[in-house]
């Protein structure tokens, strides 16, 4: 099958650690210990001390009649990518489940990159169902994962989702919930794995104050850098027509960072007859663009069974500001209709 490799694998030696020079970044000479876990998703210390430190993730769906999603805005990293239809989906980690809120929804189905993108993180998988592909990946590589369909006492039906967004839209589960199933379920609670990127001096020279990016025909969006925030906030559309992406609380999606990761899609009915209309990526190795601080710089990364990781043009490893990454999956077809302002 492309892009999956046997879960067992040996870990791989860690590619980037979080540099210990940069300020809050760790600890120097002459200055004080932080004085909690290093969340490896933002570089920040502030997972409790003792506390899980092994990632979670939760499909959430992202058709319009998804939105405005709950709970997507608390998310440590969100990955967003196209799934069917030229729908996409989003995978929102969190650094453990104990930062997950009390409300996250509508929880949607599996699918293949959000499944190979869980096996490179060691996350524990929380969705609602999946494609027939995306079960089977998940049986395949053997993740520790929560499913919906077959799981009432993680998941329940919202009431007020079922009637204003349908069915398909309505299961929800909270980090209370998710953290009780963990324990149930007896799954491990640490990680050996290290961020996908450091945290540091960020080097970007391009432009990189607005990003517009398209998944698909029916689906484009664009990032706008907040200067006095220091974040980059999302909007669907495009840069002339964009409307801002709120979570059910009002507030707006935004990351310190943003990474467009360009990919081979392709149809997942060309392994499996079953799969008529959804997409997959080779999810091996490619290149891309990565904004901060409102500059870019072109990039590279891999994915492998144990690790994803991200270089700069050179192959040195990529170094962001601390905070937030949101990452766009987006095949290799529409780079050409990436905008950077």
């Amino acid at each position: 099958t492309p892009g999956l490799t046997s879960s067992t694998a040996k870990t791989d030696a860690p590619v980037v650690e979080p540099p210990t020079t940069s300020a809050g970044a760790g600890t120097t000479a002459g200055t004080t210990a932080p004085a909690g876990q290093l969340n490896m998703f933002t570089g920040n210390y502030d997972l409790k001390p003792g506390e899980s430190n092994r990632p979670l993730a939760i499909m959430v769906a992202n058709d319009s009649r998804a939105r405005p999603q709950y709970g997507l805005d608390q998310a440590d990293m969100l990955v967003e990518a196209e799934t069917e239809g030229g729908i996409t989906r989003i995978m929102a980690v969190f650094a453990n489940a104990s930062r997950v809120p009390a409300q996250i929804a509508p929880v949607r189905s599996a699918r293949t990159p959000f499944v190979l993108l869980a096996q490179s993180l060691d996350v524990v998988y929380a969705h609602f169902g999946g494609s027939p592909r995306g079960l089977e990946n998940i049986k395949t590589l053997k993740l520790d994962a929560i499913n919906g369909i077959t799981d009432a006492k993680t998941f329940w039906r919202d009431p007020a989702l079922r009637q204003t967004k349908g069915l398909d839209h309505s299961a929800m589960t909270s980090g209370e919930k998710l953290t009780a199933r963990i324990a149930r379920s007896k799954y491990r609670t640490t990680t050996d794995r290290t961020s996908p990127y450091a945290f540091g001096s960020w080097a970007g020279t391009g432009a990189g104050k607005k990003i517009q990016v398209s998944f698909s025909g029916a689906q484009t969006v664009n990032f706008q850098y907040d200067a006095a925030k220091g974040v980059y906030n999302k909007f669907n559309g495009k840069l002339s027509s964009a409307t801002a992406h709120k979570a059910a609380n009002g507030a707006q999606l935004s990351a310190a960072n943003v990474i467009v990761m360009y990919d081979e899609k392709y149809t997942e009915a060309k392994v499996n007859p079953t799969n008529k209309d959804t997409y997959s990526f080779r999810l091996n190795s490619g290149a891309g663009v990565a904004l901060s601080g409102g500059t870019s710089q072109q990039i590279k990364w891999t994915r492998t069974a144990t690790r994803l990781s991200f270089t700069d043009a050179s192959g040195n490893p990529l170094s962001l500001n601390k905070g937030k990454t949101y990452i766009c999956l987006v095949t290799k077809a529409n780079q050409s209709s990436t905008v950077l302002q």
